[in-house]
């Protein structure tokens, strides 16, 4: 599997496990919270990398949490 993302750890609210997003040029970073154990970083990972390879960083109609 081609991973190539980068991964970031920042200091989020510990109801925020991570989320993914890909800049202007296109590069693409997953955002753990650092905050959080390493084992739940890795199942977050695992999660936002799903995000990455099914194109829904790309998808304008995907939201898995609402904005409020």
């Amino acid at each position: 599997m081609d991973e190539n993302h980068k991964i970031r750890l920042m200091n989020l609210p510990t109801t925020v496990r991570g989320f993914c997003y890909h800049d202007d040029d296109g590069e693409e970073f997953v955002i753990l919270n650092s905050r959080l154990t390493h084992e739940m970083n890795q199942r977050t990972l695992f999660h936002e990398r799903k995000h990455i390879r099914r194109g829904d960083l790309d998808n304008k109609q995907y939201r898995e949490y609402e904005e409020e």
